[in-house]
This record gives C-alpha cells, sequence and structure tokens, in this order.
C-alpha cells in the first residue's frame, strides 16, 4: 500500500511539472542535413553527436555541421548499435561494419565482411557475452570474431519486450528520458507519445504540432533535454523533458498575443486576432470577440476586455456582455466601475451604465493608480500625465523635449522611466509586478526578459528565463512557480519547479574538424583525442577553417561562440560554428574558442598550436641572401649615383655651352632678322624703280615702234627691219624684267611677312561664326571660279557657339590661304577633265579640343614632296603664281595657337588638311 501511495504521489508530482505546454520542435530536412529522406535509426554519442542510419548512408551530425559516410557500395544504413565499449556498429543492405576512427581523428566505417558471408538487410544488431550479433533479413544470425562474419548456428534473438499500440499506431520504441520518469514512444502514424512511468499519457507531438512526419521509426535520448528521431520524412529534435514549452498557433493561439489573465481557473490570451481560452493544451476562440485585445483585467466576478471594438465583460458562466463600441487600449478598475482609454480620450464607465468622458488624451495604453490614489497615464507616444483628483490631468515633462517614457509599477508606487534612464533600471517596453514582488522587466524592444527584487537583479529567475531572451514580451503571468508569457510567437511557459535538464550539466566545448581552403585536406576530423599541436603546414596553406560545438546544444537559445587568433582580441559572441582565417602569416599560431550555452554560462577555452612554414624567400639563409644583395645594391646604387652625377654634369657643361651658342646663334638671327629687313627696305625701293621704269620703257618701245613705222617709206628696208628686230627684242628684254622684278618683290614681301611676330592679339572668340564669315568670303571672292567649274563648296558646322581663345584676323587669313589652296587645285583638276569638284570644311567638336578638316578633290601632292609643303619657299605652283610659304605661315598661326595642322593626300585624288585647335 504505501508503494502504491508513493506512485501515485510521483505521478502527480511529474504531472503537475511536464505537463503545462508543448515542447519546442525542431525539424531537419534533406537538404539542410545532405542525405536521403527517409532514415531508419538513430542514436547519441557521449560526445552528443548524432548518427543517422539514412538511406544514402551513415549521417552524423556534430553540432556543428551534417556529414555523411557511405558504404562502399553506397547502400543505406538500416541500423545502428553502440556496444559496451563505445563502438558505433552499422548494419545495411549486404553490409556490416563499425565507426572506426583515423589518425587526424575522421571517423570512417570499417567493413567487416569482405568475403560477402551473408546477403540481406541487416535488421538487428546486439551484444552478449562481449560478442556482437545481428540479424539479416533471411532470418539468419550471424556473430564476428576477429572481423571476421560466421553464421551464429543456435543463437536466439534477445527479448525485445511485447509489441504494442497506441490506437491503431503500432509503437516501434519506447525511450526511457533519464531519471524523470518519463518515456517517449516512437509510433507509425501518430509521432511521438509521451508518457509518466504508469502509462499515462502526457501529451503526444505530430504533424499537428510540426513535427516533420507522423511515422516515427527511431528515437534517442541525449541525455541533456534533446530527443532526437529519425522518420521516413527527415529527422526531428524535441526539447523534452524541459521546463520551458510554447502554445502556438498550431495549438490555437492566432495573432500576437498582447494580454494573459487567469479567470476562473481559465487562462485567457488576448491577441491581434481576438480573446482564446485555454483548454486542455490547446486555445480555443472566444466566438464574441474577434478584434485585437489589448487589455484583460478582473472585475470582481467578471473579467473585462479591452478590444479594438470596446469592452466586453466575461463572467464566470463564460457568457460575454459588449459593454462600449469605441477602440480601448487600456483599463483601470475601480469599484464602482472602470477607466478605459480609447483612441479619443479617457472614460470612465460606471456599473450602472453611465458613461463619461473625463479626457481627451487620445490613444492611452497605460491607466495606473497608485497608492496614494493618484492616476497615471501613459499614452502610445510615450506621454505621461498625472492626476491627483480624477479630472484634471498634468503632463508629466522630461528634461528633453519630444523623449519617450513609460510608466513602471512596482509596490503601489508608480515610477516615470525615460528612455535615457539608466537607474534604478533601463527603460523598459514591458513590465509587470508579480505577487512574490518580483519586478519584471525587458529591453526597449521587450525582448531579454529579467527579475529585480528590492533594486537587485533577482538572478535564478532572470537565469531561468535567459534562454528565451530572443521572444519578444507583451504580457505575462507569475503562479504557482509557472511563468506565461504571451508575445509575436505564441505563449511560452516556464516551469520553475523543476531544473531543466540541460542546467544539470555542465558542455564541454570541443574543435570538430581543422581543414584547409576547400575540405579536401583535413588537418583534424574532431574525434579521439585532439593533439596539443597540429603538424607543420607548408607555405602556401594559408587558408584554413575550424569548426566547433558543444556536446549540450540548445533548441531554444542557440550556443554562441567567440574566437581569437594569437592572443589578440576576441571575436563578438555570435551562433556561428565555423571560423576561417584565408591569409594566415608564416610562423606559429594559436586558435582558441569558447562557448557561451543556453544559461549563459561560459566553457573552459580550447585551444589548439600549429605553425606554417615560412616560404623558401622568407628562410634565414635566404634573408643573409637578401642583406648581401642589399649592400650590393645600395654600393651599386651610389656609384650609378656617382657616376649619373659625373654624367649630369659634363650634361649641363655641354647644355650651357649649347644654350650659350643658341643666344649667341640668336642674336645674330636677330641681327640678320634686322639687316633683312633693312636690306629689303632697300631693295625694294630700287626694284620698284627699276620694274616702274622697264614698264615705262615697254611704252616708249611701243610709242619709238609706231613712229618708224610711220618713216617705213623714208628708210632704207634695211635698216627698217634691223630697227624692228631691235625693238621687239628691246620690248622682250622689257617684259623679262618686268616679270622677273615682280616675282623679286613678291619674294621679298614674303620674306617681310615672314618676319612679323604673330605670337599676340589672342582672345576669346566664336570660332563657329569666322568659318561662317570665311564660307561667305570663299564663295564672294571665287565667285568665277565656283559657277564656272562647278564647285560644291560644303561647310559642316555646329549650330551652337565653339569658344576658343585666338587671334580672329590670324586665323581667317590661315582658312583662306587653305580655303584658296583648295580652290586652285581643284581649277587645275577641272582644266584637264570633267567631273564634280567638291571643298569640304567639317568642323568636329572632342571633349579637350576642336578639329577642322579641310578636304579637296583636286589635283592632290605627290607622295615624294608631300613631306615638303609646310617648309617654306616651297611651292607647287610656278614662280609668278606663290611665293611658296602660305603653309608655312599657316603652320606657325596655327603653332601659335597651342594647336596642329597635318596633311594627307593622294595624287589626282584628294588632298586633306586636318587642324587641331584647344577648347578655351
Amino acid at each position: 500500500m504505501r508503494k502504491l501511495l508513493l506512485s501515485i504521489l510521483f505521478t502527480l508530482l511529474t504531472s503537475a511539472g511536464w505537463s503545462q505546454g508543448i515542447p519546442f520542435i525542431r525539424n531537419y530536412t534533406a537538404t539542410e542535413y545532405g542525405g536521403h529522406n527517409q532514415n531508419f535509426d538513430i542514436m547519441t554519442g557521449k560526445d552528443g553527436t548524432v548518427y543517422v542510419a539514412n538511406f544514402e548512408g551513415l549521417l552524423y551530425y556534430d553540432n556543428a555541421d551534417w556529414h555523411m559516410l557511405h558504404t562502399p557500395g553506397i547502400t543505406r544504413i538500416t541500423t545502428l548499435f553502440r556496444d559496451s565499449k563505445g563502438t558505433i556498429w552499422t548494419g545495411g543492405y549486404n553490409y556490416i561494419g563499425y565507426l572506426k576512427v583515423t589518425d587526424n581523428g575522421c571517423p570512417t566505417l570499417h567493413s567487416i565482411d569482405k568475403k560477402k558471408s551473408f546477403h540481406g538487410e541487416v535488421q538487428w544488431i546486439w551484444e552478449r557475452e562481449g560478442k556482437i550479433y545481428f540479424l539479416v533479413s533471411d532470418k539468419g544470425i550471424y556473430t564476428i570474431v576477429n572481423d571476421n562474419v560466421t553464421r551464429a548456428t543456435g543463437a536466439q534473438l534477445p527479448q525485445s519486450g511485447p509489441s504494442t499500440f497506441i490506437g491503431e499506431a503500432h509503437v516501434n520504441q519506447c525511450q526511457e528520458l533519464g531519471t524523470s520518469g518519463l518515456k517517449a514512444l516512437a509510433t507509425d502514424g501518430e509521432g511521438v507519445v509521451f508518457q509518466y512511468s504508469n502509462g499515462e499519457e502526457i501529451f503526444r507531438i505530430t504533424e499537428a504540432n510540426g513535427l516533420c512526419s507522423n511515422n516515427v521509426r527511431y528515437i534517442t535520448y541525449n541525455g541533456h533535454g534533446l530527443i532526437w528521431g529519425a522518420t521516413d520524412n527527415g529527422i526531428f529534435c524535441i526539447g523534452f523533458p524541459s521546463i520551458y514549452t510554447h502554445l502556438t498557433a498550431k495549438e490555437g493561439v492566432h495573432g500576437e498575443v498582447l494580454s494573459l489573465q487567469r479567470y476562473q481557473k481559465d487562462l485567457y490570451a488576448g491577441t491581434q486576432n481576438g480573446l482564446f481560452r485555454m483548454q486542455g493544451k490547446t486555445f480555443v476562440r472566444v466566438p464574441e470577440i474577434s478584434y485585437a485585445c489589448w487589455q484583460l483585467s478582473k472585475q470582481g466576478d467578471a473579467l473585462l476586455a479591452a478590444t479594438a471594438d470596446g469592452t466586453y465583460r466575461i463572467n464566470a458562466k463564460r457568457q460575454v456582455v459588449h459593454l462600449t463600441t469605441g477602440n480601448t487600449l487600456s483599463l483601470l478598475v475601480e469599484k464602482d466601475g472602470f477607466y478605459s482609454g480609447e483612441t479619443d480620450g479617457i472614460y470612465y464607465n460606471s456599473n450602472n451604465g453611465q458613461r463619461k468622458k473625463i479626457s481627451d488624451i487620445e490613444k492611452v495604453v497605460k491607466i495606473l493608480r497608485d497608492k496614494q490614489q493618484n492616476i497615471w497615464i501613459e499614452n502610445l507616444y510615450g506621454h505621461i500625465w498625472k492626476t491627483t483628483d480624477g479630472h484634471h490631468f498634468q503632463e508629466i515633462k522630461n528634461s528633453k523635449e519630444e523623449e519617450m517614457a513609460t510608466l513602471v509599477e512596482y509596490r503601489g508606487e508608480v515610477s516615470v522611466v525615460p528612455s535615457t534612464a539608466v537607474k534604478p533600471f533601463p527603460y523598459s517596453s514591458f513590465s509587470y509586478a508579480d505577487k512574490d514582488d518580483n519586478l519584471w522587466l525587458t529591453n526597449n524592444k521587450g525582448k531579454m526578459l529579467y527579475a529585480m527584487k528590492d533594486g537587485n537583479r533577482e538572478e535564478s529567475l532572470s537565469e531561468a528565463t535567459y534562454p528565451l531572451m530572443d521572444y519578444a514580451v507583451r504580457a505575462m503571468i507569475h503562479e504557482n512557480q509557472l511563468l506565461w508569457m504571451g508575445g509575436d510567437k505564441g505563449v511560452n511557459i516556464v516551469d520553475l519547479k523543476h531544473v531543466d535538464p540541460i542546467k544539470q550539466g555542465k558542455p564541454t566545448l570541443a574543435i570538430r574538424s581543422i581543414y584547409l581552403h576547400g575540405g579536401d585536406s583535413i588537418l583534424w576530423g574532431g574525434y579521439g583525442e585532439m593533439p596539443e599541436k597540429l603538424p607543420t603546414l607548408s607555405s602556401v596553406d594559408r587558408h584554413i577553417t575550424f569548426t566547433f560545438a558543444t556536446d549540450q546544444p540548445s533548441i531554444l537559445l542557440p550556443t554562441q561562440y567567440r574566437t581569437r587568433m594569437d592572443n589578440g582580441s576576441w571575436s563578438t559572441w555570435d551562433n556561428d560554428t565555423r571560423e576561417e582565417y584565408p591569409n594566415l602569416a608564416s610562423g606559429h599560431h594559436v586558435f582558441e574558442v569558447q562557448a557561451r550555452d543556453a544559461y549563459g554560462r561560459l566553457t573552459e577555452v580550447v585551444s589548439i598550436d600549429f605553425s606554417i612554414e615560412w616560404p623558401v624567400y622568407m628562410r634565414w639563409y635566404m634573408q643573409i641572401l637578401y642583406i648581401f644583395i642589399l649592400v650590393l645594391l645600395v654600393y651599386s646604387l651610389i656609384r650609378f649615383r656617382l657616376y649619373k652625377l659625373e654624367r649630369d654634369k659634363r650634361h649641363l657643361e655641354n647644355l650651357v655651352q649649347e644654350r650659350t651658342a643658341q643666344v649667341v646663334r640668336l642674336e645674330k638671327m636677330a641681327t640678320v632678322g634686322k639687316l633683312t629687313q633693312g636690306l629689303i627696305d632697300r631693295i625694294l625701293n630700287p626694284l620698284n624703280y627699276i620694274n616702274n621704269f622697264a614698264k615705262l620703257s615697254e611704252g616708249l618701245v611701243k610709242d619709238v615702234a609706231a613712229n618708224i613705222e610711220d618713216e617705213k617709206d623714208n628708210m632704207e628696208p634695211d635698216n627698217y627691219e634691223d630697227t624692228i628686230d631691235v625693238l621687239d627684242m628691246l620690248k622682250g628684254n622689257l617684259e623679262k624684267v618686268g616679270e622677273h622684278g615682280a616675282n623679286t618683290t613678291r619674294t621679298l614681301k614674303a620674306m617681310e611677312e615672314m618676319l612679323k611676330d604673330r605670337s599676340g592679339g589672342q582672345v576669346s572668340m566664336n570660332l563657329t561664326n569666322l568659318l561662317q564669315q570665311d564660307k561667305e568670303m570663299l564663295e564672294n571672292y571665287y565667285a568665277n571660279e565656283i559657277a564656272t567649274y562647278h564647285i560644291q563648296i560644303v561647310f559642316e558646322l555646329p549650330d551652337h557657339e565653339l569658344t576658343i581663345n585666338g587671334n580672329p584676323e590670324m586665323l581667317s587669313k590661315t582658312m583662306m590661304s587653305m580655303l584658296g589652296n583648295a580652290v586652285y587645285a581643284i581649277v587645275k583638276k577641272a582644266q584637264r577633265e570633267q567631273y564634280e569638284p567638291t571643298i569640304l570644311l567639317k568642323v568636329t567638336e572632342e571633349e579637350q579640343a576642336i578639329t577642322i578638316t579641310i578636304r579637296d578633290n583636286g589635283i592632290g601632292i605627290e607622295e615624294t614632296i608631300l613631306e615638303k609643303v609646310f617648309d617654306p619657299f616651297f611651292t607647287t605652283k610656278t614662280t609668278g603664281e606663290a611665293a611658296g610659304v602660305g603653309l608655312y605661315l599657316s603652320r606657325e598661326i596655327i603653332q601659335n595657337h597651342n594647336g596642329d595642322i597635318t596633311v594627307t593626300s593622294e595624287k589626282d585624288k584628294y588632298t586633306e588638311f586636318i587642324i587641331t585647335l584647344p577648347i578655351a
């Protein structure tokens, strides 16, 4: 009888401790673990590694990464077994073997049956008296002796217990959950069923609760509050037994939870989608309330609900009465009524149905009364008001304008906490004072819930909520050692009566793998005894990756890690189980890693030493060679510098001599220029007389010839003819004198033109207008030639101004000279053949320059003389037609404008001059 009472008492105690909500679940898809959907068996190792018999091979999860090991024939693994020595045995189709660790810590599958002693699928592996036995699908039992497979004649199967069913679902396995007195059943069709030791069902986890499949082949317990399961549609992990459970939309909690209240033993949850009542391990909707329920408050024997559709009253019989219709954000319950903070102001609602507006303060989210009977108001924008008489509200302003604040009620006192507050506690977007005088607070985002009492932090309570730090809290109840917390992910429940299995042990951190870039070369596989130092790495092996994990992961708050290299600064805490160093320097290195578990506890620092060889070019003998080469280079540089100084000295001396000679030469040229200018003046005057007198003499000869013609009859015929011959000869000589005199005058004037200074007179000018004027001058000056030979004049000018710095007179003279040459070349060709003569002037605008192209299709220039066209006194015309300085002067003018001119031509086809001028 005593044992029966103890059993019943134990059942009641465990029932009160592990049955509040649904445990947290984490599913792993085939894409995540890199295998097949179908899994047959699962188990955990002492170091926390999870092993899974998968259709593609053996999966194992070291809490950092998933890995796949294939059998020699790449066949499926169907069963797993861990013997008394800790060896993991694996069986599959035509395969039996065990997990073996290489010297560098990499697990591999070691195949036993190389002689193929059996054919079929291994269905079961067990150990008896130190020997390994296994059952094959052909019903044969085999044993392994010295890595050889032999048939075990007469061997018996171990007792597996009676086959059980839950409803119509077959139970594949029963797993004891440590010393908690709980057990879990893996079923076909009903997911995982949790029971007390007496067989009473606690709850079951199915696809409806988020499980990846209802067909659970096998489960295993890691001893630290995590159940792993293998299904035909992935792998799952359930956090149970655990003090943390929850209720989500899958259990009927739809929308973000805004308020919680216990009423008549029922738990009510107000959400964005309405009001819900807890029934068993699910929530059912209160059908009359489907709007956002902002606050729940008890008033006597009734429950008031502030909703977006007004205020509702719920009585003990669960009857719902609609009291008001305005959007109500907050309530303050009084004996004879209640205050309601609504969108357009604050109202007082009497129990007799009367309603009065007492303030125009809009969108009030908190209405509190302190023990001095003052009423405090907080609106949606963080503004605070206070009233002592219930009617006149005074705004409480902070020292900083527009600074938000919140109200916190504790032990009958109301505190105004601005957003920049640090003491007595930082700004909290949520606060709750329980019946044990604990003040619960969050950060400004509603997360990281913690407890304070008498101004001090309650470490035990705060530690219990630490794993839920990433969950936002909008509502809370603390009752009977249970924390009910509502937020955007439903209702989270913390059972404070028990110690969480994760907290019972201290996690152990291990480096799971070390490999070079690409993962092809694994330096350490993570299993066995990790060496203190890695083998020395080659100088090219600088890209190293480390993975690490603890043996006790949490399904709630991921374990966080920080790392450092060579005693440097620690990295920030994060969830990443991998650290990559892409370009480590040569030399000795120490990698360190530390973990922080779901309760904020720190593990021991794990470290490993390794060295990277110095490249050949950085070794000691090469450094000596570098020093020698450096000394040699310095010596050579000094010698070269001295040589260069000597050479520069000689060069400067020669340059001084050249410049001196050049100055002398320029002075001589200047003198020659002055002499030439004077000589030209001296020659031109008598030459003009010669030309004039020659012209006059031609007239006199003509007159003498006329007189002789008149006296012809009086003269002897011989005298007459001799006289006429002499006069004709004299006339020809005078014409030659006039012609050569004119040529000489033209040459002297060209020389005079060459001696002029053309470097000045530059102003900002519009090149487009200048070229347009030159076109008009060309058409007027050569009107006869244009009309006679039907010459086409084409000017392609832009429609906007082109501004340059230039001398308009000089540039116009240059353009007209070159256009005149083009007319000359076209006329010469047109006089000997019929064709369509054309002169083209095209202007192209570039980023920093303007290009002018002048092209004609006249007689062209022979290639042999093309390079001489810019030489002074060189011309293809006769001496009487030109002096040969036009192109020379044109180039000089263009160069004085910082421009350039080039020419291309083909005999009897075309001639093209390209002029480039800088833009102003």
